[in-house]
This record gives structure tokens, C-alpha cells and sequence, in this order.
């Protein structure tokens, strides 16, 4: 099956030689002068590569690239087109998550060469994917941890796995890792299916679906899918992320946010195995593994009566609690590091170390947003770092969330972003002493160990006579 290429541009010329191009290259492409035919292309074509333009006549390129790769399940491989000179905007759309982009005025040697690299490139991650699991070995899953909290999670994970058709209830605070859990789940039970039929892992489809992150008109569309002609613009029939996950897992992130009409449906699949598309008069039956997700309480929610009971128990059959990241405190380091080697390697920097006093600014901090802030937290500071070392300095936080100094060398790097010096901390030491004994220098001898013409003269030094009384 031909690879599906979407070019979404303004210029009616550059479609035609670029569609020709690709044509010629065996892959299949549609073309979209603007932002609305292209969304339109996006749901019915389905893409595995999109040629975005970064100016469009009735939107912005990089706000449809955000709509794009915002797509639960399978998103497109983005070549982001811009102006030669406009650096800023390409560096932006590499950061929203395109795969590469490419200069206007566009050359179709460039193009064709950019677009067969980058579909090469997804073929042989997925290649390495499969072959990680029929070896047994899966993804790496970093942001799991290692603590015996997140060792607990492990256990409950692999226990799971081998029972495949269960029904699995992640809980836990926005950024704790449910969906690292979620595809850790899968991977794992691919792996005992595979071991238990002596075959090889992989090839079942994990299908996301973020209940939070989609317009609730359009939850049911994205589940349930469509028949052609059940709505205006239905042209053809479209596939629900539940008949894309047949064979595999469906992980319902944000379950809470599900609107009741769809937490019906979901209900009827989750009793019978069957749905109907919208505008659909036949069943279809699927053999899924619902996995879902929360921050928010599901139980207080059904006594508010916003959220169906009958769905909370059939969800509810197997529960895994997430910790959030200040509860184990011995993982924010390891993550770090870990999350540091990546980023160096994916910018091409020879940051191999991260220094004694970033360490402790990143072991002091409260982490609100769990291990995605600490990712975004190492990612920026990596971008920020010009040496070999990751330094304290480019490791920016939110104040209000720093753990409370309570020793010399804390104060000091949240207030010098330094250990202190040897003068530093006798200054500090002896102004905490008058403090202590209200400028009485003779107690502060004693309490030092020193004579009282040191305590003066160091007084003195420091410029610290106006506390003595």
C-alpha cells in the first residue's frame, strides 16, 4: 500500500508540480489550497506525510500544524514550508513537533528527497519497535522511574499483562506518566502473547484518544467513526479510533472529560464488543483493551453525577495509582539524567553531565507538574547550555514550588545559583549566631569556639558590627 502524502499550499502551480513529483515517486497524494480543505483531506484522506505551508489564506500553518499532530491516534509526519529568511518560525514549528521543514522558494529535488527520508525514517522506527518487542525487551520507558513506589507500578503492570482482555483504571495528577503506564501496558502484553503462541510481538495497533482535548461534538466522530452521508460533510465512510484499535489497546486519556452521550456508548462497547458507526445500522465488533486514565476522582464524580456508575465499574476492574513525583523524590534524579542525554542527543550537543548544584536545585524542587515539568524543565536547560556540563544556571524554576532553603548550601544556590565560598559561609554562619543571641558577641565566642576579639574582628570583616549591641 502506497504511502499517502497531503500537500496543503496556496500556490495552484507548486501543487500540480509537486503532486506530478510524488505521483511519479508510487506514492498517493492529494492537494488542499487552504486551511479548511486541508482539515477536511486530513479526516477523509488520512495522511501519513503533510506538506504544510506556513502562510495560508484563511489560517496559520503552524496553528494546523498543532491541530495535526494533536491527533490521537497515528499522527502525520509534518514537512513545515517557510520563507527562507524566516528562521524563527521554522524553529517554532520543529518544537511543536514537525518532523522537518523545508525553504520557500521550495525545489522539488528537495522536496522528493525530504519526503522519501522522512517516511523512511517513521518504516524503520516502527521496524525497530517490533523487533525491541519480539525480543522481549520493549521500549526503555525512562519516565517510569526506578523507586520502590514506581517498582510497585512495575508489578502491577506486568501482572495485568497477562491477562489481556481486563479492563485497566489508571489514576494519577496531570504529567505523573499514565500514558508512559498506558503503552508500558501493551508493550507488556504483547510480549506474554507472544511468548504464550511462541510467535513473534508487535503489530497491535495502540490507539489514543485524549477525551479532553477534542470539541465534544466531536468525541463520538473520532470513536465511533461515521457512515458516508450520515452528517453534511460525511462524504465517505471513516473509521473510529475503536475499529483502528481492533486487535490491540484503546487508551482513553482524561476519561473523566467524556461527554455522557458518548459515556453510553462506551458503555454498550465495554458490555458487548459491538458499536455502530454514526449514521450506522449495522454492528461492528472489535476485540479491544480499554485502558483508562484520570487526575480527577471518578468516585466523586458519580456521586455529582456527572460521570455514568454503571461505566465507573465496568472501568474500574483493575486500578493502578500513580504517585506523583514529590513522593519519590529518589527518581527525580535518575529522570533527569536520562532525560538530559536524550535532548543532548537529539540537538546534537555534548552535554554528558549534569553539575553538583543543578542536581540540587532539581532534587529541591517541588515539581507542581510531575515528570513533564521536570522533562520540559531539563529540555530548556539543555537548549540553554553551551558546555559539556548542564549547569545550575540554565536550570530555570517557578519559585513559588523550590523546596524552602534550610542549610548553607541550598540558600546559596537558590539565591548565587552556586555552592558558597569558605568566607561565604563563616559570614553566614556568625550572622546567624547574632541573630541567635541578639548581637551578644561574648555568647557568640563561646558558641564558636573562638575568642571574643575574633568574633569583633571577623564582625568587622563580614561588616556586621551594627548587630552587636
Amino acid at each position: 500500500m502506497p504511502a499517502r502524502v497531503l500537500i496543503v499550499d496556496d500556490e495552484k502551480t507548486f501543487r500540480l508540480v509537486a503532486e506530478t513529483a510524488l505521483s511519479a515517486e508510487g506514492l498517493e497524494v492529494r492537494c488542499a489550497a487552504n486551511g479548511r480543505e486541508a482539515v477536511k483531506l486530513w479526516e477523509d484522506f488520512a495522511p501519513d506525510l503533510i506538506v504544510l505551508d506556513r502562510n495560508l489564506p484563511d489560517c496559520d500553518g503552524l496553528t494546523l500544524l498543532a491541530r495535526f499532530l494533536a491527533q490521537p491516534a497515528h499522527p502525520p509526519l509534518v514537512l513545515m514550508a517557510t520563507a527562507y529568511a524566516d528562521v524563527d518560525h521554522a524553529v517554532q514549528a520543529l518544537k511543536l513537533g514537525a518532523h522537518d521543514y523545508l525553504t520557500k522558494p521550495l525545489q522539488l529535488p528537495e522536496l522528493t528527497h525530504k519526503v522519501k527520508v522522512a517516511l523512511h525514517t517513521r518504516k524503520l522506527e516502527q521496524q525497530v519497535e517490533r523487533l525491541e518487542l519480539s525480543l522481549g525487551v520493549g521500549p526503555r520507558h525512562v519516565e517510569l522511574g526506578e523507586s520502590a513506589a514506581m517498582q510497585r507500578v512495575t508489578a502491577l503492570v506486568e501482572a495485568v499483562a497477562q491477562s489481556p482482555g481486563t479492563t485497566v483504571l489508571i489514576e494519577g495528577e496531570s504529567g505523573s506518566g499514565k500514558q508512559i503506564v498506558a503503552r508500558l501496558i501493551h508493550d507488556r502484553t504483547a510480549t506474554a502473547l507472544a511468548a504464550a503462541h511462541k510467535g513473534a510481538a508487535g503489530g497491535s495497533p495502540f490507539v489514543e484518544l485524549n477525551a479532553a482535548a477534542l470539541p465534544e461534538q466531536f468525541v463520538e466522530n473520532e470513536l465511533f467513526g461515521h457512515e458516508r452521508g450520515a452528517f453534511t460533510d460525511a462524504k465517505s465512510q471513516k473509521p473510529g479510533l475503536l475499529e483502528l484499535a481492533d486487535g490491540g489497546s484503546l487508551f482513553l486519556d482524561e476519561i473523566a472529560e467524556l461527554p455522557p452521550s458518548a459515556q453510553a456508548k462506551l458503555l454498550k462497547v465495554l458490555e458487548t464488543g459491538s458499536f455502530r458507526r454514526l449514521g450506522g445500522v449495522a454492528d461492528v465488533r472489535v476485540q479491544v483493551r480499554f485502558i483508562a486514565a484520570t487526575h480527577r476522582d471518578l468516585g466523586k464524580l458519580v456521586k455529582a453525577g456527572s460521570f455514568r456508575e454503571d461505566l465507573f465499574h465496568r472501568l474500574d476492574v483493575f486500578r493502578i495509582p500513580l504517585p506523583a513525583l514529590r513522593d519519590r523524590p529518589a527518581d527525580i534524579l535518575p529522570l533527569a539524567h536520562a532525560f538530559t542525554r536524550e535532548f543532548a542527543e537529539r540537538m546534537g550537543k555534548k552535554i554528558t553531565s549534569i553539575s553538583p548544584e543543578a542536581e540540587a536545585l532539581l532534587a529541591g524542587y517541588h515539581y507542581p507538574g510531575n515528570v513533564r515539568e521536570l522533562r520540559n524543565v531539563i529540555e530548556r536547560a539543555v537548549i540553554l547550555s553551551t558546555g559539556e556540563r548542564l549547569e545550575a544556571v540554565a536550570v530555570v524554576l517557578n519559585a513559588k514550588h523550590a523546596a524552602v532553603p534550610d542549610t548553607f548550601l541550598q540558600r546559596s544556590l537558590a539565591e548565587r545559583g552556586r555552592p558558597p565560598t569558605l568566607a561565604e559561609v563563616e559570614r553566614d554562619y556568625l550572622l546567624e549566631l547574632l541573630r541567635y543571641t541578639s548581637g551578644n558577641k561574648s555568647l557568640v565566642a563561646r558558641l564558636m569556639g573562638v575568642s571574643f576579639p575574633t568574633v569583633s574582628r571577623k564582625m568587622a570583616e563580614y561588616g556586621l558590627d551594627l548587630l552587636a549591641h
